[in-house]
């Protein structure tokens, strides 16, 4: 493999693994979301990329872009 094909395989896969999924509690890294509701304890989830889930563990606060978002109860 060339030295040129090595750099776009590994961009290729840099933008891979940065598209991989991620369940992230409360919306974001660091935050407090728990809550009971009718005996269970519940708390709000995002599926986020796990490059999104870094620049929000850098800068502390949500960014706004996932995958699908929801309640988990347990």
């Amino acid at each position: 493999m060339s030295s040129s094909g090595r750099r776009w395989a590994f961009l290729i896969g840099v933008i891979l693994a940065f598209a991989i999924p991620k369940k992230v509690d409360c919306g974001y890294p660091g935050a407090v979301c728990t809550r009971f509701d009718a005996g269970k304890t519940c708390g709000y989830y995002e599926l986020e990329p796990w490059g999104f889930y870094l620049v929000e563990y850098v800068i502390g606060r949500n960014v706004g872009f996932a995958y699908s978002a929801g309640d988990d109860c347990h």
